[in-house]
């Protein structure tokens, strides 16, 4: 049996160990866990000695008495020197790793000083100013302490650091052209905060006439307080060379056409002088105030010029002095402005005759309006934007395509031009315009109804079937004579006579109100033949003297050549009975002369058709100008039948007589008759398509019925004041627009405020601005503008280039048919603004306020002596050398002899092994 202490010692070394342990803990908490600061003890060598983290000293303090506590009641066959020499080094690995842990630091307490020099290079600095900043650093290097140190940073627009040799002056070169139009004082400043090595009193010393562009010095002063960097500051305070410079050319925003207006240049003189300015208006020289000899005052002047924007849209205004008495930098010496030219509205007035469309061209100028008398009806939706109303007087529908009729209709329709339709010989009716899409979107119709006192027609179609008509001429032929018939009223005569060789009566002579059977038997039209005109001309003749009709006409179709004999005489003979003859040639071998005879001696017209399709629109107007139904030749005063704004100032009531008109019927509302004739025929109507406005004057523009109206005092006012109330929308609001640039960041902003017309904000809109520049031809940019306010709509956007820069703002209104491509614009606003060239060129004088108030922020001195500088004047700087890295070998080393120290025996095994007990037995070795 064992003896009975053996079972006690474990149990009592336990013990010992959790007294241990407490007390150790308890010393730690107490005067480690709550300290309020680290621990540091002094060095007789220098510096102190300091714990930043002393709380991780608790890693070694409370785990030695566990390492002891396991020492004692492990169960190891190593000798007793190797187990306490591993437990040395365990603790020894212990407390190197707790020291790294608690940050054992060395501190010193230096006043050495490190100074930069931030030398402004920038081609604001003369060279004078350079010599005298090298002068400076150099008088200041020679004042370096040994243990000082003194670094050189070279700036403009970006700071470079220069690498000083010894303590002699250094060459201050320029950083290259086009590398000084600017100064940046901030950014060498921050440069400097990298250069200062540990350890240092921080100096920046800045030698600069302190005129910045970019950057805020100030701020940026602020902030190297904050860093412990305090700032000396040499001025240069060299006088501001003779110099001469534009600073701002500012004209309106937007100007009218043809409206005089002033131009306002701020011009600075360092010295007073004369000087040439000279004003260019694109590219040539303003015409009312091109050059001026302008005496100068030494500071700001504000000169004006005069001048009229001649072109609609953006002009580019240059200014330039041109001779001067002294001057520095050729860079200030010009400047820019834009200025947006609102033309006159536009008006395209599409005539018939061309020849007679003179006057009414005419009033319309002299109520300042552009008129294009020459150019075509526009194919495309883009050649009619650029007008603000049409005009289409007595044209024939044959004249006008159907893609010229479609854009008519898309132009009122979804830009919301102004459309005016009036009559003539050709227009409405007469013209064949029933049934198209100029019929569509006009305020009345063209199927009037028959007068009471219109005459009976009675009507013979001539239509040669000879064989060279075969095929499409023969069939589009048939064509016109059944649109013929759909044309006549129902009780109009018809007959239908096809010849060859001879004529053949393919209908007789019979009511147009049997259509079914009129148009069976032109179906049965065959070609034929020859050509002999004169037989078939005289069987007409016959059927028409036996016909009782107020009004008789032939219409003769061909497309060759035949005989002429008794063709005159015949002709003749018709119109000695009031039957009248028009003559339709188709294609280029007929015999032209003989047709135009024809139609000259009977009293009609001669068409020229070089294709068969138009033949039934020729067929269709000559019908409608025979029967005369829709034409109303009498003297007759119109009376206004509604009110409209655009009457307002005209007396209708005292106007002269109108000589006619073409009768139509007026459409159901909205349509709207504005005058009407004495029996309520509409003479000018009105009605809204889509986005803009078609009207209907029935009468003519040209003399034919309004030769004593053109002569009428208000016949221009009148025209005038019609066209614009209805032109294409220019009613959109027009906003003020605030722009500037800023120049620290080199950034436009641009805003507007939109109210409406009853003074509330307008929110929810989607604006745009474009710019454009620099003028005149740079390109166009457009950037989105956010609403930020009610009624406020902003827009910033960086401009990296000089110049002047116009600016045009639009905001939409999204509908629900646009919701992918935005909606119509309700408002814009025009602007511009002018970078003309760096700032570097723009402030010439020193600014030494601004250089002595950053000095002041970080406690440094203006125009310091050179031994101040490298001076500590009683400042110390405290630096701290963390030795954390030196205990890293160390530890590793401690760590791998304790690893070895527990696996490996360096004794013999027989003369340290022990008796090992488990329980109540034991086990004895050997």
């Amino acid at each position: 049996m064992s003896p009975p202490n053996r079972g006690r010692r474990p149990r009592a070394r336990t013990a010992l160990a959790i007294v241990v342990l407490a007390a150790v803990a308890a010393v730690y908490v107490r005067y480690v866990w709550f300290a309020r600061s680290g621990v540091a003890w002094p060095w007789t060598h220098g510096g102190d000695y300091e714990l930043l983290a002393p709380r991780m000293l608790g890693i070694a303090l409370l785990l030695v008495p566990y390492f002891l506590w396991v020492v004692g009641g492990s169960l190891a066959d190593l000798p007793v020197a190797q187990r306490f020499v591993s437990l040395l080094l365990r603790l020894a690995f212990i407390t190197v790793l707790a020291l790294a842990l608690a940050r054992l630091v060395h501190s010193e307490t230096s006043q050495k000083v490190c100074a930069v020099f931030l030398v402004d290079v920038s081609d604001s600095m003369s060279d004078d100013a350079l010599a005298e900043a090298r002068r400076r650093v150099g008088a200041a290097l020679a004042a370096l302490g040994k243990e000082d140190v003194a670094k050189l940073v070279t700036f403009a627009r970006r700071p470079r650091s220069v690498t000083l040799e010894g303590r002699t002056a250094p060459e201050l070169t320029r950083h290259g052209p086009g590398l000084g139009n600017g100064t940046n004082l901030a950014a060498a400043l921050q440069l400097a905060y990298g250069l200062y090595p540990e350890g240092y009193l921080r100096r920046a010393v800045v030698l600069s006439d302190g005129v910045e562009t970019d950057g805020d010095f100030l701020a940026e002063a602020s902030r190297a307080r904050g860093f412990g960097v305090e700032i000396d500051v040499y001025p240069s305070r060299q006088p501001a060379p003779g110099e001469v410079a534009i600073r701002q050319l500012v004209a309106p925003d937007h100007v009218r056409e043809a409206e005089p207006f002033d131009l306002r240049a701020d011009v600075f003189s360092t010295v007073a002088q004369t000087v040439t300015l000279s004003l260019k208006q694109g590219d040539v020289v303003n015409g009312l105030d091109g050059v001026k000899n302008v005496d100068l005052r030494a500071g700001e002047n504000e000169v004006a010029f005069k001048s009229k924007g001649a072109v609609p849209g953006d002009v580019t205004y240059t200014l330039e002095v041109t001779r001067f008495a002294r001057d520095h930098f050729a860079e200030n010496n010009r400047a820019t402005a834009v200025t947006t030219v609102l033309g006159m509205p536009v008006v395209l007035y599409v005539d018939g005759d061309t020849s007679r469309g003179g006057p009414f061209a005419a009033s319309l100028t002299a109520q300042q309006f552009n008129v294009d008398t020459f150019d075509p009806l526009p194919t495309t939706l883009r050649e009619a934007e650029r007008f603000d109303f049409i005009v289409l007087s007595d044209t024939p529908a044959e004249r006008v395509s159907l893609a010229q009729q479609a854009t008519l209709e898309q132009y009122v329709r979804d830009l919301g031009g102004g459309f005016l339709f009036a009559g003539g010989q050709s227009g409405y009716a007469l013209g064949g315009w029933p049934h198209t899409a100029v019929e569509r979107i006009l305020p009345v119709r063209m199927d009037s109804d028959k007068r009471n006192d219109e005459p009976d027609v009675a009507m013979a179609l001539v239509i040669d079937r000879s064989g060279s008509m075969t095929g499409l001429p023969l069939e589009m032929a048939k064509q016109a004579a059944k649109a013929t018939a759909d044309t006549l009223g129902p009780d109009d005569l018809l007959e239908v006579i096809a010849f060859d060789s001879q004529p053949t009566r393919i209908v007789q002579m019979t009511a147009a109100k049997h259509g079914a059977r009129i148009q069976a038997d032109i179906a049965r039209i065959q070609a034929g033949g020859g050509t002999e005109i004169f037989p078939a001309l005289d069987a007409a003749y016959q059927a028409l003297s036996a016909a009782r009709a107020k009004r008789k006409h032939i219409v003769l179709l061909t497309d060759g050549q035949a005989p002429t004999t008794g063709i005159r005489d015949l002709v003749q003979a018709m119109a000695s009975e009031e039957i009248t003859a028009t003559t339709v040639g188709l294609g280029t071998g007929v015999d032209e002369d003989l047709l135009r005879m024809i139609a000259d001696v009977g009293g009609g017209r001669f068409y020229r058709a070089t294709d068969p399709q138009s033949l039934p629109r020729i067929f269709t107007r000559e019908t409608e100008m025979v029967s005369r139904s829709a034409a109303v030749e009498e003297y007759f005063q119109p009376r206004v039948v509604a009110p409209a704004d655009f009457l307002r100032g005209i007396d209708v009531a005292s106007a002269p007589f109108l000589h006619g008109y073409v009768a139509t019927k007026l459409k159901p509302a909205p349509a709207q008759e504005i005058l009407e004739s004495e029996i309520g025929e509409p003479i000018l109507a009105r009605w809204h398509v889509g986005l803009g406005w078609t009207l209907a004057w029935t009468s003519d523009l040209k003399g034919l019925w309004t030769s004593e109206w053109a002569r009428w005092p208000q016949w221009g006012q009148f025209w005038g004041q019609l066209l614009r109330e209805h032109m294409r929308e220019r009613k959109r609001q027009v906003f003020d627009m605030r722009a500037d640039l800023d120049p620290a960041t080199g950034r436009l902003r641009a805003k507007l405020d939109a109210i409406g017309s009853d003074d509330q904000f307008e929110n929810g809109l989607e604006g745009s601005l474009t710019v454009t520049g620099p003028e005149p031809s740079g390109p166009s940019r457009s950037e989105p503008m956010q609403q930020t306010a009610p009624g406020r709509y902003e827009a910033n956007l960086p401009l990296d280039r000089y110049g002047s820069f116009s600016l045009h703002a639009t905001l939409a209104r999204r509908t629900d048919e646009a919701q992918k491509g935005g909606g119509a614009i309700v408002a814009e606003s025009y602007g511009q603004v002018s970078n003309p060239y760096p700032r570097e060129y723009l402030a010439l004088a020193p600014d030494v306020e601004t250089l002595g108030r950053a000095s002041s922020i970080t406690g440094g001195t203006l125009d310091p002596a050179p031994a101040a500088i490298f001076d500590p004047a009683g400042e110390t700087i405290r630096q701290r050398e963390e030795l954390w890295p030196h205990f890293v070998v160390p530890a590793i080393v401690l760590f791998l002899l304790d690893l070895l120290a527990r696996r490996i025996r360096f004794v013999d095994r027989g003369i340290t092994t022990k008796p090992a007990s488990y329980g109540r037995f034991a086990v004895r070795s050997g």
